[in-house]
Order: C-alpha cells, then sequence, then structure tokens
C-alpha cells in the first residue's frame, strides 16, 4: 500500500511537470490529461485520507477512502462542458470526486454520492456513457454532498 507521505511525495512531481507543460512549454492544461487524470486521483487521496485502487485504471473506481467507500475521479481543464461517467461500472463506485485544474490550482467542483451525480446527468447514447454537466456538479455540491469529515469516518468496527 502507497503511504499518505509517497502520496503527496508523487502528487508534487505530477504538480511540477504539469507546472513545466504549461508554464515553460506552453501546451494547454486540456492536452496534458494523462498527467491531470492522475495528479486529480493523488489530490483525491489526499483530501480523503484515502488510498490507491490497486490497479492502475481500476474499472470502475481510483481511490478507497477510510471508510471503504469507493471513489470514482474525474480531474478536467474544461471550465465548462461535462465528465464521462461509464455506464458499466457505476456499480462497482460509491462515490464521485469531481476536480478541476484551473490557473495553476486544483478545486473540488462535487464529491459526493455517484447515484445524485448519475441523477444529474443525461444519458449518452453513442458512447454508452452518462455525462456530468460541470455547472450542474457545482449545484450539486451546494445541495447534499457528504462532508470530508463523513468520509473520512471509519467504519463501525473498522480499524482502517
Amino acid at each position: 500500500m502507497i503511504t499518505q507521505d509517497r502520496i503527496q511525495q508523487l502528487f508534487d512531481k505530477y504538480f511540477e511537470l504539469i507546472q513545466l507543460e504549461t508554464v515553460e512549454f506552453g501546451v494547454s492544461a486540456t492536452e496534458v490529461r494523462h498527467l491531470l487524470g492522475r495528479l486529480g486521483e493523488f489530490y483525491c487521496a489526499l483530501e480523503l485520507e484515502g488510498t490507491l485502487a490497486h490497479l492502475t485504471n481500476q474499472h470502475g473506481f481510483d481511490v478507497i477512502c477510510r471508510s471503504g467507500r469507493k471513489v470514482s475521479v474525474k480531474t478536467t481543464a474544461q471550465k465548462n462542458g461535462f465528465v464521462p461517467i461509464g455506464r458499466s461500472t457505476i456499480d462497482r463506485v460509491d462515490d464521485l470526486m469531481v476536480i478541476q485544474y484551473q490557473d495553476g490550482a486544483l478545486s473540488t467542483v462535487y464529491y459526493g454520492p455517484i447515484t445524485q451525480a448519475i441523477a444529474a446527468a443525461r444519458y449518452y447514447p453513442p458512447t454508452g456513457n452518462y455525462e456530468l454537466d460541470l455547472s450542474k456538479a457545482r449545484r450539486l455540491t451546494t445541495t447534499a454532498s457528504p462532508s470530508m469529515k463523513d468520509a473520512l469516518a471509519v467504519p463501525p468496527g473498522g480499524d482502517l
């Protein structure tokens, strides 16, 4: 298992690499999606004091909270638009965290139950995925997202 210290080190290195790409080389943040995706996973694991999924590209989820809840992480540099949510794997995830990279910083757009996100999303038949609009995700956050404190809670009888 990767420790929180190691996750922080990896987060710092990825963040530095993204800064190099975007600031030094002038690459648009939307063009370093692969780096942003992994950075978002580290960010989520740090925020929730969780661990990374055991496999890279684990089907359905990326982070496991201390409470055991499985979180799918979507990171975007878009200001508007949507994030895709895979229909075929939503039964393997409990929560969704949508993270936005903007102006050299990360922020949580939405963190809450996947069911709430799916209810607000539209189904897009050509891809077989749901699409959660970022503006809807922001509105969901103000209504009923679990708090970070709830996510950090250890389940009864748990020794995490």
